[in-house]
């Protein structure tokens, strides 16, 4: 088993040397894994080794010491508590001298693991993390102003803001210097693009640094940030609407960010998003007491920023420059707001109930204009936000305008009637000038049929798609939406549903992925529509099972599907119906039907006309006196009607017929239709009259025809 040992191997082949371990690192740094570092005689030789090329000259052999004592603390606790302290009093020097930038970087994930890895054993705290974190702490913030190397900079705010809320007692002196840190990098992050990405580790510092203030204190230093965050997003969104009025037709006088008026623009929209990401941080952050969350001012000025429209009138003594370029940053506005609320639902909840129906009222404004789908994503995410993590709204005008959004958007999954009826055209034939010619359509030719366009050719086009399917789900299942807009909402998902089988998924997307996740979104909603009321599932359900075996369905669905087959409620405890029935066909729509499909642009080229009503009565029973009986009917209906020139042909057509003895051909047909059902159609005089006359002449042909004879000699029957 030992000449087996991983470790042996390791030990003797690739780290036998300096050069062979800086070689072989990556090698063996897969390699490594928990049940290698299980006790056995190899692991003190390992622990030696490790600190054989920690305490080496060479920076490679240096390099590969902190990278593999960084992999042994991941997998080794107890090698970990062994040999912290000696390599810890390796890898803070390390920190204060010039050293290449790997070592440096595999010397701060090293002190990172071992300061937050043994948190649990009081002891090792007390000996070996509370001496070393202020040095460590300490090197870091120098190392910060020193090297200008993003990639660096981000990684010592990250561990900073990891060992702060564990250490905060520690760090509470470094307090000032920190902020003054985070600070100047948010100052920075505008004119400097280099900068912007350590915004998010600087925004992850931020929040944590109300830690230092204790358990008394953090609440206070908490809402002092936050209080801030808001008053820098007030001043940097009052920085992009410099040549729009307020309420009051004033135009707003701040302080500009630089003397030219286009660079002081971007540089307060770049510190508007900036503020807005702190703020959502400290949203985010853990507090060890409860806080007040100040939701009427967030609310305020999330709503501030998703309200901004574009003017087209430019008010007199405006820069034009300064307009265009504060107009192009609108949707950049809209999506920072967006933002903000996404991040209220997630951290504040239901208590954002009370503001909810007024930004859906909002979201629902931008989302019935005509926006691309990359400015109309952040709406359905925000409005999917609301719905999902506050109450259900209470008011069915909004429900109503929201369903209506989602089912528009639905739609394009639909085919469109100027589509069907050029497929329609295509499956049929072509004239020509030589006559007519009968198209050629071959099986898989779609394939290889460039014309058609994708329905969601980008990712954005995808998502909202995606997205609106969600929001229609949670619209129909939570809140009050009108039963005719519930209805034609059954419909739509329905037709959706028996469409998607059909369609070849290049079609709908690039990505096949995404017409995946389509297909069981709208299988999940139609099996949630159906289990709904006891006449739609009557109605739909059967379809619903057809669409879904055709394709791939999740284990979830099918639980739903045998819940509805075999209920295990008792009918008491089951949610009671909305609609009173579901109308799956157009001749059975109601009024607001047709208004609501004719507001959603589902309207077909030709209405369908209402056929006549067909009345079926049995005449099984019915005594037969004459054959003339079967065209009684007709001939009163029509007869009153008929031209002058044909109503002798008819009375002598009745008449000829009466003298038919009962023996004939005649009269045997005639009593094998008495056994059939007779029909009485309601149809116009017109009609009436030709079926009269059409009737009139077959009988008339068939009383001109002879009789055969009949030989009364034969003896055929002799036999």
């Amino acid at each position: 088993m030992d000449a087996t040992h991983p470790l042996k191997a390791l030990l003797n082949v690739h780290l036998a040397s300096d050069a062979s371990a800086v070689t072989h690192l990556p090698y063996v740094v897969d390699l490594l894994c928990a049940e290698q570092f299980s006790p056995s005689p190899h692991l003190p030789k390992w622990t030696a080794r490790l600190n054989s090329l920690l305490h080496s000259k060479d920076n490679g052999a240096r390099w590969a010491g902190l990278c593999l004592a960084y992999k042994t603390s991941l997998y080794s606790k107890s090698t970990l508590l062994e040999c912290a302290q000696s390599w810890l009093g390796i890898a803070v020097p390390i920190l204060s001298k010039k050293e290449p930038l790997p070592t440096l970087i595999a010397s701060i994930n090293l002190c990172r693991t071992v300061f937050s890895s043994a948190k649990e054993v009081p002891e090792f705290q007390r000996q070996v993390c509370t001496p070393n974190v202020p040095k460590f702490t300490a090197a870091l913030i120098i190392l910060l102003d020193k090297e200008s190397d993003p990639q660096l900079q981000g990684l010592i705010l990250k561990t900073i803001a990891k060992l702060v809320p564990i250490y905060p007692n520690i760090h509470r002196a470094s307090h000032a210097a920190l902020s003054s840190i985070v600070l100047r990098i948010f100052s920075e992050s505008a004119p400097i693009h280099s900068s912007q990405s350590l915004i998010e580790p600087a925004c992850c510092l931020y929040s944590v640094l109300h830690h230092t203030g204790g358990k008394v204190g953090a609440a206070n230093l908490w809402r002092i940030s936050l209080d801030e965050s808001i008053g820098s997003a007030w001043t940097a969104f009052t920085g992009v609407r410099t040549t729009f009025p307020d309420e009051n037709g004033r135009f707003p006088q701040v302080q500009q960010l630089h003397e030219e008026p286009t660079t002081s623009v971007t540089f307060s929209m770049e510190r508007l998003c900036t503020s807005i990401q702190a703020t959502c941080s400290l949203l985010r952050t853990p507090t060890q007491r409860p806080v007040q969350v100040p939701v009427g001012s967030l609310t305020r000025l999330a709503s501030k920023m998703i309200l901004v429209t574009v003017e087209n009138e430019t008010s007199p003594g405006v820069d034009p420059i300064v307009r265009v370029m504060e107009t192009a940053f609108i949707p950049r506005i809209w999506k920072v707001g967006c933002e903000l609320i996404q991040c209220l639902c997630k951290c504040i909840g239901r208590h954002l109930t009370p503001y909810s129906s007024r930004l859906l009222s909002y979201l629902a404004f931008h989302l019935e204009q005509k926006l691309p789908p990359v400015q109309r994503v952040p709406f359905l995410e925000t409005a999917y936000a609301l719905l999902t993590h506050c109450h259900p709204c209470h008011s069915s005008v909004l429900c109503s305008r929201l369903t209506r959004i989602a089912l528009s958007g639905l739609l394009v999954v639909l085919p469109r009637q100027i589509d069907v009826q050029h497929g329609i055209e295509t499956n049929g034939t072509i004239r020509s000038k030589k006559g007519k010619k009968k198209a050629r359509n071959y099986e898989g030719d779609e394939l290889f049929r460039t014309s058609g366009d994708v329905l969601c050719p980008s990712i954005d086009d995808a998502k909202a798609l995606l997205i609106t399917c969600d929001i229609l789900q949670s619209l129909l299942q939570s809140t009050d939406v009108s039963a005719s807009l519930q209805s034609m909402a059954s419909r739509i998902i329905l037709a959706v549903l028996l469409e998607l089988p059909q369609m070849i998924p290049s079609t709908l997307s690039p990505h096949i992925q995404v017409y995946h996740t389509l297909l069981n979104k709208i299988r999940q909603a139609a099996i949630q529509l159906g289990s709904g009321t006891t006449s739609a599932m009557s109605e739909s359900l059967n379809l619903v099972l057809t669409a879904a075996s055709s394709t791939e369905i999740e284990r979830g669905s099918l639980s739903k599907v045998d819940m509805l087959i075999h209920p295990r409620l008792p009918p008491l405890q089951r949610t009671l119906p909305k609609i009173g029935s579901l109308t799956l066909f157009r001749s059975e729509e109601s009024a607001e039907e047709v208004e609501e499909r004719q507001r959603l642009g589902l309207e077909a080229s030709q209405e369908p006309t209402i056929t006549d009503d067909v009345i079926m009565e049995d005449t099984s029973n019915t005594h037969i006196s004459a054959p003339t009986s079967l065209i009684e009917k007709p001939t009163d209906n029509g007869a009153s009607h008929l031209p002058s020139s044909l109503m002798p042909q008819a009375r002598s057509t009745i008449r000829a017929e009466q003298h038919i003895s009962p023996g004939t051909a005649p009269s045997s047909s005639m009593s094998k239709s008495a056994n059939a059902p007779t029909l009485h159609t309601r149809t116009s005089q017109a009609t009436g009259s030709t079926h009269t006359s059409k009737i009139a002449a077959s009988e008339s042909l068939d009383v001109d025809e002879e009789m055969p004879s009949i030989n009364l000699d034969s003896d055929s029957d002799s036999d």
